[in-house]
């Protein structure tokens, strides 16, 4: 089920109106059967794989609760891992890997064939595959007890907000709240409603009108002139950014309705002034997952700052590959390491020289120069993720070098970068004029006003293609 669709707006107010008139036990219970009936309306059987991933874990979980055997506890982490992990192995990477041995083989003479499975990727796997994988940890690592309600444990894996594109929550913060579900209070159902407002407007009006250029640039890069490329990578890279953060808008103004506040996953990732200043910023709840459960579990800091750098690399490779089952993804993940190593072996010698500054809050125009440079390269990234060939990547590279011989910028774009640099101009008062805090303090006449016009503009400008979610192929 989409969040953007008549189903969905059907389907919220039920379950809210159900959950109202229920007793806590029977809020949990309701709920976990809404979110099995929200991930399971267009694949039923899919379902299946939920119940196993949240079987797998509920008892792992408790086998490693009641073991202080420090070696067995370990086998059952273990098992939570290859369970979960062989799961998404098998539904996302094995005709990807599998073909591409194949091809590799055949360089070798070798006579070879993969019929391809042709599995069709279950929405939601990866997000909740690393949801359930971080309890297993946290049970492991004894920082959270192990949940002996497995109503309660099936909500926390299944919880139909966040399911399917995250946030990835923690136990720590997501189990407590659905055991203790309250009755809806006025605040929460109207700061949830103006949450997923926003979330429609980020991705109705903004990230599919976005997506009108992008596919027009990379189904064409030939024709396109050097401003015409670059408006496309940007406007990919704001396609996916609304697309994403306002599927996270809408998925915690839902939550909020039921008393829950989920993690946020995003904040103002435009005004990022270095590369991992920006993936601070970006999708929050990943890359918090990746450096508590991978990039730590490899070392982390503690072996030097080479080392450190080298399980970031790997970190980031294994990063992009967890975005999909292609090569533009993996090389996107590289493209990251590339820019990370590169930050840091400038950062060693600035330091070395005694020239380098730590990134701070206060505004200078080197500040502003850094955040430009850097949004440049995560465009550039942009067209590597966004690029389904080596071709297609050849293609936008040349035109964005102006190389193609193409030139001219239709006047109608002007509107596109409009959206752009209002974008970037909202984020920037954001995070230097307190814009957030200033409209907060208005009257709240005048608020009010501000959010009919908002509805407003989603019902009128609204681009009405039903483009899915990115997030959901992933």
């Amino acid at each position: 089920m989409w969040f953007h669709t008549y189903t969905y707006a059907l389907f919220l107010p039920i379950v809210l109106a159900l959950y109202t008139a229920l007793s806590p036990g029977g809020r949990r219970l309701m709920l976990l059967g809404a979110s099995y009936l929200f991930y399971c309306w267009a694949l039923p059987w899919y379902g299946l794989l939920l119940v196993a991933s949240t079987l797998l874990d509920y008892n792992m979980g408790l086998l490693m609760e009641r073991t202080h055997r420090a070696g067995l506890r370990r086998v059952w982490l273990g098992l939570s891992l290859v369970g979960n992990l062989g799961i998404l192995a098998a539904f996302k990477y094995a005709d990807f890997f599998a073909s591409n041995a194949v091809a590799l083989t055949r360089l070798f003479g070798a006579e070879a064939h993969w019929e391809p499975l042709g599995f069709i990727l279950p929405a939601g796997i990866s997000f909740y595959t690393f949801q359930t994988i971080s309890y297993s940890f946290q049970v492991y690592r004894r920082q959270y007890p192990a949940e002996k309600d497995l109503v309660t444990f099936a909500l926390y894996v299944s919880f139909f907000p966040q399911l399917v594109a995250g946030p990835i929550e923690r136990a720590t913060h997501l189990m407590p709240q659905l055991k203790s579900l309250a009755a809806p209070r006025l605040d929460d159902i109207r700061a949830g409603l103006c949450r997923i407002l926003i979330g429609l407007f980020r991705k109705l009006v903004i990230a599919d009108r976005m997506d009108i250029v992008a596919d027009g640039v990379f189904g064409n890069p030939d024709a396109c002139s050097a401003g015409v490329a670059w408006l496309g990578a940007f406007s990919f890279y704001a396609q996916i950014y609304f697309d994403f953060a306002g599927y996270a808008d809408i998925a915690i103004g839902s939550a909020r309705l039921f008393g829950v506040r989920l993690l946020e996953n995003f904040r103002r990732p435009a005004m990022g002034v270095n590369i991992t200043d920006w993936w601070n910023r970006w999708h929050m709840t990943l890359t918090g997952w990746f450096r508590d459960y991978l990039f730590n579990s490899l070392g982390g800091f503690k072996h030097g700052q080479a080392r450190a750098v080298l399980n970031a690399v790997i970190v980031l490779f294994l990063c992009g590959l967890w975005h999909g089952a292609a090569w533009n993804y993996i090389f996107w993940g590289l493209w990251n390491a590339f820019l990370l190593v590169t930050y840091y072996a400038l950062r060693a010698g600035l330091k070395r020289f005694g020239h380098f500054r730590r990134a701070s809050a206060r505004l200078t125009i080197g500040a502003i120069g850094a955040n430009l440079f850097v949004n440049v390269l995560i465009a550039i990234g942009a067209v590597i993720f966004r690029s389904p060939d080596l071709a297609t990547l050849g293609a936008m590279l040349r035109a964005l070098a102006g190389l193609n011989g193409a030139s001219g910028f239709p006047p109608y774009l002007w509107g596109y970068v409009a959206i752009l640099a209002a974008w970037y101009l909202v984020e920037f008062a954001q995070e230097h004029a307190r814009l957030n805090e200033r409209a907060a303090a208005l009257p709240a006449w005048l608020r009010a006003a501000g959010w009919a016009l908002l509805a407003v503009a989603v019902t009128l400008l609204a681009v009405n293609l039903q483009t899915p979610y990115l997030y959901f192929q992933f």
